[in-house]
């Protein structure tokens, strides 16, 4: 009769607690709805905010991208991968299934454990917790600290070749320099390429495992769970982890595109100092330390408050995860694994019977296997924004490497808004001849990526010999010309011909000074090995810092493999010098030289053009000392600034 009334109180305790659960249920799909009209609010006031922020520039389909769990997204996913995809993720399969193995083992081992208590069995006990237990824990902690090691090499592994592969896109011919002075897409791609790029890999590496494991979990348990409390239970566990997913997307914020503003706003950040490092000396002479750091602060404060949002987010974003995957997942254990106690219609032979072992294992599946499922769908969300940052990265590097690029054109019209324009190679109605030892432009306009018109048409034909002199006011096209003929810029129209690249050489008035020895800022871009096939001893080296008069150098700083910041140690007109140095080793059929010897004296200069003609060097000069350079040059291209030019002896 006790027995019975123990089972009547049973029943009615399972019946309370369904009703309570149902309560439950109907209360956290109530809250659900209304956090996710809260959020959709939120995200109507943060567009309408950044609209009224944003330039008027940008285009509004960019400006509404979303970022998330979609197509898109997946589309994206679907080309990085076969980029990072290295041999460790077959090794961190097998350690995750091995991982599995013993968390099905340790579960059934917990069972025998409690059960040798539970019936004072002292000899089972110590055999279990000393001897087995003793035995196993070795593997269990090898198994555990290779999971940890192969994640963590895995990581390593996608950052080296997605870094590699972005290096050698960015790096190949000019798109380094496409992409930050012709396309203004990417903003600090120095970001993009370091930063990012780590933290997608690190995500990547654990969302794998975090994925991964869940699902090996589930097929391995499926077959014990199956026996244990019947083969329904996988199937309503499945059904749960599908309808807590949807939900607990549904009112998720999108964190993916918050991540993607946070790695964009740190970007601005560091790009905040970098100028300061980069202009110092001018902030300096202006006192200006009190003004940067209003900027700074002014940049570092929209991290803050967007960062603070963003933890406001979650938290509230935590309280439903946490209801969803813990508890909510152990009450849907709890219910399964008392059904064939309390009926007998789902009794099976380990579950239900008086002489069956009830463990605990459904609880550990369903709160590790299928919460960690849930939780991955979260962090997934997450990862959307650093595999946008990055994918974006490939794609304009992709564009720019194809002739494309897009950037924003400034109107006129003041009333008028600003429009971003896409030009690919079907706009370009430009021609590159190649042809050695003569330069032709005909009819070629002078245009800049922003499309002003500097020079309507330009045509003149310079060979070998006919050094030349340019002139005229600043923002008349000088430079402009030169970038085109170093195929920097797009060839809107008209036909160039030229020599190839290597018989065209550039000398800035700011010359470029290589990390590396002093050697290295001679032969630039060569390495000593191409050096010495050429002949270039550093006996012949010295010859041609002595014709630039910088022979004491290599005794002054220690030698030609001494290692140092040259753009540090050298002088203004030491800079110069070497890169005429520079110019005399690659010995070029043409040279642009753009006020390269604005800080040399005028003996050493005239040596250094006399030196070039000898060599056979033909000269193209920008010079404002046209006075004293003139007597070089045979012939003269003057630019009014008005549009007109003449070309003539």
């Amino acid at each position: 009769m006790g027995q019975k009334l123990a089972t009547a109180r049973d029943n009615s305790s399972f019946l309370l607690s369904s009703k309570k659960r149902s309560a439950l249920f109907v209360f956290i799909i109530v809250a659900g709805y209304l956090i996710k009209q809260y959020v959709a609010e939120e995200k109507r006031r943060k567009a309408a905010r950044e609209a009224s922020n944003v330039s008027s520039g940008q285009d509004k389909s960019k400006r509404t991208k979303k970022i998330g769990v979609d197509a898109r997204f997946f589309a994206q996913i679907k080309k990085l991968m076969p980029i990072c995809i290295p041999a460790l993720l077959i090794s961190l399969a097998l350690v995750l299934i091995a991982r599995t193995w013993l968390d099905i083992w340790f579960s059934g081992f917990n069972g025998h454990v409690v059960k040798a208590i539970v019936s004072r069995d002292r000899k089972t006990f110590i055999a279990l917790a000393v001897v087995e237990f003793g035995f196993m824990m070795w593997p269990m902690s090898i198994v555990n600290n290779s999971l940890k090691l192969t994640i963590s090499a895995l990581s390593l592994a996608f950052r080296v070749r997605l870094t590699k592969y972005a290096n050698k896109k960015y790096l190949k011919d000019i798109v380094f320099y496409k992409i930050s002075n012709l396309d203004n897409r990417i903003q600090n791609v120095d970001q993009l390429l370091t930063q990012d790029i780590d933290k997608f890999a690190e995500n990547l590496s654990h969302l794998y495992s975090d994925i991964a494991k869940p699902i090996v979990d589930m097929v391995l348990f499926a077959y014990k769970l199956g026996e244990a409390i019947g083969k329904e239970a996988p199937i309503y566990m499945i059904a749960y982890f599908l309808g807590s997913g949807l939900l607990l997307r549904a009112i998720s914020p999108p964190f993916g595109k918050y991540t993607a503003i946070e790695q964009k706003l740190e970007g601005d950040f560091r790009f905040t100092h970098s100028r300061i490092i980069t202009h110092s000396e001018e902030i300096a002479f202006y006192g200006g330390g009190e003004r940067e750091q209003i900027v700074i602060n002014q940049s570092f404060d929209k991290i803050v408050k967007h960062i603070k949002k963003i933890y406001r987010l979650r938290f509230i974003n935590g309280i439903f995860d946490s209801v969803l995957v813990k508890y909510c997942a152990t009450m849907t254990a709890y219910y399964l694994l008392a059904r064939p106690v309390f009926d007998p219609r789902y009794a099976t032979e380990f579950m239900g019977k008086l002489d069956a072992d009830p463990t605990k294992i459904m609880e550990d599946y369903s709160r590790n296997s299928v919460g960690r499922l849930i939780l991955a769908g979260r962090d997934l969300t997450r990862f959307a924004g650093y595999t946008a940052r990055v994918a974006e990265l490939f794609e304009v590097l992709d564009d720019v490497n194809n002739g494309k690029y897009e950037r924003t054109i400034v109107n006129k019209d003041a009333n008028e808004a600003n429009v971003s324009k896409v030009v690919s190679q079907n706009d370009l109605g430009g021609k590159v001849v190649a042809r050695d030892e003569v330069i032709i432009f005909e009819k070629v306009p002078i245009v800049t990526p922003s499309q002003d018109v500097l020079v309507k048409e330009l045509s003149f034909k310079v060979e070998t010999g006919m050094n030349c002199l340019i002139f005229g006011p600043n923002g008349c096209g000088k430079s402009s010309l030169f970038r085109i003929l170093g195929e920097l810029w797009p060839l809107f129209g008209g036909t160039v011909t030229k020599p190839p690249a290597s018989k065209l050489f550039y000398v800035p008035q700011k010359p470029y000074l290589a990390l590396g020895t002093f050697r290295d800022q001679i032969i630039y871009p060569d390495t000593k090995t191409m050096a010495r096939s050429k002949g270039f001893e550093d006996s012949k080296l010295m010859e041609l810092l002595d014709v630039v008069h910088l022979g004491n150098l290599i005794a002054r700083e220690g030698g030609w493999d001494v290692v140092r910041d040259w753009a540090e140690v050298l002088s203004g007109g030491e800079k110069q010098r070497v890169a005429m140095a520079r110019l005399f080793y690659h010995k070029p059929q043409f040279a642009i030289l753009d006020e390269c010897t604005s800080a040399v004296s005028v003996d050493v200069e005239g040596i250094m053009y006399t030196h070039a003609r000898d060599l056979g060097i033909t000269l193209f000069t920008v010079s404002h000392r046209h006075s004293l350079v003139i007597k070089y040059h045979e012939w003269l291209l003057r630019f009014d600034g008005e549009g007109s030019y003449e070309f003539r002896r």
